[in-house]
């Protein structure tokens, strides 16, 4: 993709991609990644790649895996799933200059839906990766109490929505926005607010919560615009804190969500930093990238350009 002028964006190059790991996750999508793997093998061959096929045993396998490919000289590591294996090479790719290329295969796909990577049509984002076209990317480390640190790309949710996405990783059906959406109607007919203190670079908020998340990009949930003005290039990180009000008005913010226009009710507090941390009480859970990363209290700094990924 280039500019009027013919020239690549500011902040991207163009590397040659001709042999690749793929990283695949079968159980992605409730055990249906297994089929799209097949598929994205399939497409990344048609695309004129070399793929060696790489499949974990378990999360912490599969990490082992994709460092191991990128140390031994291969242009790029592909991730055949969601978000959550998604976070697991970019943990692994961190400080590497070793691009990760993305053909989406998960329930919510938001980090392909933050960079435009198609996540319906495999030949395409096949396409994408053989094309290596490279931008720097921000990540946020998410540290919990006893120092266990969480990489993410999209965002770090704690309180109600990190028990709806809890939720919704329980439910097989329906499938994509949807599952979100009752996780959440569940979710808010026994909820309970949090008193957080979030501080922010320092600056101390302390208010009673539904939830507040922390977004490297826009996207969480199938679609959800929690951090409409994120920016996964600019070194900071967006925080959204929406104040507890009635359920009913909460089911009402859902709506606005998606389309990112509830940072325009007086009950969303939205802030930038470089480091935030979250405490709650009682302790509020939290996920990162779809995935449990534990409870608050939790401290969230931003890696600036720390991976690199393959984008349209």
């Amino acid at each position: 993709m280039t500019d009027d002028s013919g020239t690549q964006p500011t902040g991207t190059e163009t590397i040659p991609v001709r042999r690749v790991a793929a990283l695949l996750n079968p159980a992605s999508r409730h055990g249906l990644g297994a089929a799209t793997a097949t598929q994205a093998v399939t497409a990344l061959r048609n695309a004129g790649l070399e793929v060696y096929e790489l499949i974990g045993d378990t999360a912490e396998h599969a990490r082992q895996l994709a460092t191991k490919a990128m140390d031994s000289g291969l242009d790029a590591v592909v991730v055949v799933g969601g978000d959550g294996s998604v976070a697991l090479a970019l943990g692994a790719a961190r400080g590497r200059q070793t691009p990760i290329g993305i053909m989406p295969a998960g329930s919510g796909n938001d980090l392909a839906r933050e960079f435009a990577i198609p996540a319906k049509e495999l030949d395409a984002a096949a396409r994408v990766i053989a094309a290596g076209r490279v931008q720097a990317m921000d990540i946020g480390v998410a540290t919990t109490a006893d120092g266990t640190e969480s990489v993410f790309a999209t965002v770090a949710a704690t309180g109600l929505d990190a028990l709806v996405t809890e939720q919704a990783n329980l439910m097989s059906w329906p499938k994509g926005q949807a599952r979100y959406v009752l996780a959440a109607l569940k979710g808010l007919s026994k909820f309970d607010p949090f008193d957080y203190r979030v501080t922010i670079d320092g600056e101390l908020i302390t208010e009673k919560l539904a939830m507040a998340s922390v977004g490297n990009t826009r996207y969480y949930g199938g679609g959800m615009a929690i951090a409409p003005a994120a920016d996964p290039n600019d070194g900071l990180l967006e925080v959204t804190l929406i104040r507890a009000s009635s359920k009913w008005r909460g089911i009402a913010f859902f709506p606005r969500i998606f389309k990112g226009t509830h940072v325009e009710l007086p009950d969303v507090i939205t802030k930038r930093g470089k480091e935030i941390r979250l405490e709650s009480t009682p302790s509020a859970l939290a996920y990162a990238d779809g995935e449990k990363i534990g409870d608050l209290p939790i401290t969230v700094t931003v890696d600036p350009s720390a991976v690199r990924l393959l984008v349209p």
